[in-house]
């Protein structure tokens, strides 16, 4: 939308002739007020005031149109300059420009009608006593000075309701602002019961109390009439006026409450796209804004939700789809993330001159940036495999150099790397920080210890090299620490790496395929937990059977 039609749509929805309209029940209200005043004339003064109340009708919309003219400009200027900030700061204070400006004009209505009084009494030979005129004058005041400026305050918030409303709809109107501390007693939602208790019961009653006092004791026939009829005045104008009054506040609250729980329908539904439009600036209006940031937080979460699952499905694409067929020997790798991406890795990686590398490394940290280390991790591994002239000390001494520059913080990668050579059953292997693996040879078990710190801490890095010829049944186990460090459901012991070794020993055995779950059932029987971290097994062995079964 461009500005100028956006600008034609504001002045459109916030136009002087909206507001005006929307003010006419207080027109209504006055001629009840004035019809209320003409009956008790005629039975107490035995005169009509038809032409009386016609000028004071007149007058009243003289008055109290400029007052709404007064209330609206802000919103008509802060249209004109086209800055929304302005236009939700005029739509805030709103509410106590309306009471102070209506206030103003039921005080000057007030004088003008003792004016009017006044002159009346002349033409009529009517002499209004001291009681006559501190009845007249509080019910007066009452009904032009409280009753009346609460009214049109309702009416105006109201039309603000409705007005934010549409605007909302039309995306024109935020409602990001929060000044509510800046008139609490009028903005706050709990402060407006006190004020319409004390404008329909607390000062009308203690009118009346006072029109009591005025009439006790006093003989005078005429000043109890006159002060009965200002009490009628007075009963009825409250009874029309305090219930226009709720029944304005109640409308708006209703409008305001059906708006929240659309947004909490939103919420429900799942639909996190919803808006939820701020319609006043207390503290329902708070809510609503809670709302919009819950709906826009959820509405992240489910979109990182498929960032997530399509981040997911891109790491499982970087593991091997499916085990080498290498001639005497079965392979086996198996991983689990405790979220939706980790920093776990194996792989094995077939070589053209005939020999298989095996892969399995442990990134520092979790979540994406653990996962965007491993897809740099497998890339350089798949590339350096490639070159039939890459060594295991070339490979890993390019991937450190590679780590170093690229990793910040402290972070870095533990690394298990051996070279499988499958034609003289020869196997070469790198440690680098990693979790001991474990080699069952020569009816014994071997933990490959780390022979240097992990890539990534230091830019020159000596690595070495050590060499195994296996034997028929020799096994190779890997696993990362979540493993190790899975901790006991009680006392939060760690399952370590002597109770790792004690579980192969019994089951080095085993099929490599059936390794990991069998690990896996050992850690849940003795009441360890292994979801707290990313979990990596890699398993080799070399076995007749293998062989015969291809």
């Amino acid at each position: 939308m461009s500005k100028l039609s956006q600008q034609a749509a504001l002045l459109r929805i916030c136009s002087m002739s909206r507001y005006v309209i929307a003010l006419l029940p207080l027109l209504a209200l006055m001629t009840v007020l004035h019809t209320t005043v003409q009956l008790s004339a005629q039975l107490i003064i035995n005169h009509s005031l038809i032409w009386s109340s016609i000028k004071d009708l007149m007058m009243f919309v003289v008055i109290f149109t400029p007052a709404a003219v007064w209330v609206h400009r802000p919103i008509r200027g802060a249209i004109l300059s086209q800055n929304p900030q302005a236009l939700e700061e005029t739509m805030t204070h709103l509410p106590v420009r309306a009471l102070r400006g209506f206030t103003i004009a039921g005080l000057v209505y007030i004088v003008y009608l003792f004016i009017s009084v006044i002159i009346f009494s002349a033409f009529l030979d009517f002499t209004l006593t001291p009681k006559m005129t501190v009845a007249m004058g509080l019910n007066v005041t009452y009904n032009l000075g409280i009753l009346i400026p609460f009214i049109a305050t309702a009416l105006s918030i109201t039309w603000m309701v409705r007005v934010r409303k549409r605007l909302s709809v039309q995306q024109l109107f935020v409602g990001d602002l929060n000044t509510t501390q800046a008139h609490p007693w009028l903005l706050r939602s709990y402060n407006r019961p006190w004020l319409i208790f004390g404008a329909t019961s607390l000062v009308p009653v203690a009118t009346l109390a006072i029109f009591s006092a005025l009439m006790f004791g006093d003989s005078n026939t005429e000043e109890q009439q006159f002060i009965l009829m200002q009490a009628v005045i007075l009963f009825v104008n409250l009874i029309i006026g305090g219930t226009s009054l709720i029944w304005i506040t109640s409308n708006t609250v209703r409008r305001i409450t059906q708006e929240l729980a659309s947004g909490l329908n939103f919420l429900r539904l799942g639909k996190f796209d919803g808006h939820v439009a701020v319609m006043i600036d207390d503290d329902m209006g708070e809510l609503a804004r809670g709302l919009n940031t819950a709906l826009v937080g959820l509405k992240e979460r489910d979109d990182l939700k498929d960032s997530i699952a399509i981040a997911s499905e891109i790491q499982r694409g970087l593991m091997p789809k499916s085990e080498p067929m290498i001639q005497g020997y079965a392979v086996f790798g198996y991983q689990q993330s405790c979220y939706a991406v980790g920093g776990d890795y194996f792989d094995y990686i077939e070589r053209s001159n005939g020999s298989l590398w095996l892969v399995i490394a442990d990134v520092a940290g979790k979540g994406y940036p653990a996962a965007l280390t491993v897809a740099n991790l497998q890339a350089m591994l798949h590339v350096l495999a490639n070159s039939e002239s890459i060594t295991l000390i070339d490979a890993v001494t390019y991937i450190n150099q590679s780590l170093h520059m690229s990793m910040q913080g402290g972070r870095f990668v533990t690394l298990f790397i051996a070279e499988l050579q499958p034609e003289n059953n020869e196997l070469h292997w790198i440690n680098a920080g990693h979790t001991p693996p474990l080699l069952w040879h020569n009816n014994s078990i071997r933990s490959l210890e780390a022979s240097s710190p992990p890539l990534g801490m230091l830019d020159n890095l000596a690595v070495h090299t050590e060499s195994v010829s296996l034997a028929i049944g020799d096994a190779l186990f890997a696993c990362t620490d979540g493993i190790t460090e899975a901790r006991h459901a009680s006392d939060g012991k760690m399952f370590g790496d002597k109770r790792v070794q004690s579980w192969f020993a019994k089951h080095k055995q085993l099929d490599p395929v059936v390794l990991p779950e069998s690990l896996l059932t050992e850690l849940d029987d003795t009441g360890f937990i292994a979801r707290e971290d990313d979990i990596t097994m890699l398993c080799l062995k070399r076995s007749y059977q293998h062989d015969k079964q291809r």
